[in-house]
């Protein structure tokens, strides 16, 4: 039977409550920090850490970048960084604000940790919906579940896209062999997609100080090898999920695999977004494997 811990983790004058939910049998856990975004922050086998955190930022005020950030109301960049709703400009940061927000503890119990984000003040000047977000986490084995609810509080019809941006440990960027199937592959959203080769890499261009491959259709699972560690990790989604992306930066020891419902831009895009009506909502489930080969 699975365990649910509490723990605190203090850094840079800030500190932490984290949950940490644990099957001894499997000897793997998944460490939730509902203040620092609402994401994963941790997820062992044992005792190897799988995900990725980038120090000092961890308790920086400024977006994440490791960990598991929550992608809502949008994925990636819109044009101009910003939405238009009703004729009007909002600005909004990559990715949205959900993973700059510290979220509540909704409930905790045999089905996981759920978490809850809902509209306030700041958030309707970025993004003018009343909405409520529930992000519930569990573990079964070395399986860790994840599933959000979107839903909307308010009296007219809500646009949003949302997707995860999992940091995952790597030994190096060339030891990193990927196992996906999509339609297309870009490293650019805009314009026409590329159809994707029959090998999805992900490479470093010369003088780069980053790479990535934006990828429609993909047909999950999705799932990479390392060599150098002897990690292999795999990610799973609903057909919520159609977009993935894969991203990697600073030859730092990580590797995003994200799926994304989005894409960049999409909520400014007549039909490339979902839509909920007043009282409307929308729930939808991945999960991340892991193992050891």
């Amino acid at each position: 039977m699975n365990q649910i811990t509490t723990q605190y983790v203090t850094e840079g004058g800030a500190c932490y409550e984290q949950y940490v939910i644990t099957d001894p049998a499997a000897k793997t856990a998944l460490t939730i920090t509902p203040e620092r975004g609402g994401m994963i922050t941790g997820f062992t086998l044992d005792g190897d850490e799988y995900i990725w955190t980038r120090r000092p930022n961890f308790s920086e005020c400024n977006r994440p970048r490791f960990g598991v950030p929550v992608l809502f109301p949008s994925c990636g960049n819109p044009d101009g960084g910003v939405h238009l709703f009703d004729g009007k400009a909002y600005p909004m940061e990559c990715h949205g604000f959900a993973d700059l927000c510290a979220w509540e503890v909704e409930s905790v119990g045999p089905d996981g940790v759920t978490l809850i984000l809902e509209s306030t003040p700041l958030t309707k000047f970025l993004y003018p919906f009343d909405f409520t977000l529930l992000v519930n986490y569990d573990l079964n084995g070395t399986t860790a579940s994840i599933s959000m609810t979107v839903i909307n509080e308010g009296d007219v019809p809500m646009p949003f896209s949302f997707g995860y941006h999992p940091y995952f440990t790597a030994s190096a960027l060339e030891n990193v062999d990927f196992d996906i199937r999509c339609k297309t592959c870009s490293e650019n959203a805009k314009g026409e997609q590329p159809a994707a080769p029959e090998k999805i890499t992900l490479t470093r261009k010369e003088g780069a100080d980053n790479t990535i491959r934006l990828m429609t259709g993909v047909e999950f699972p999705m799932s990479f090898t390392d060599k150098g560690n002897g990690h292999k990790v795999t990610v799973d989604a609903d057909d919520s999920f159609n977009n993935g992306v894969l991203w990697q930066q600073d030859a730092e020891s990580f590797v995003c695999m994200e799926p994304w419902n989005g894409w960049a831009n999409s909520v400014n895009e007549e039909g490339k977004h979902e839509v909920l009506e007043p009282d409307e909502a929308l729930t939808s489930e991945w999960t991340i494997t892991i193992e050891k080969v």
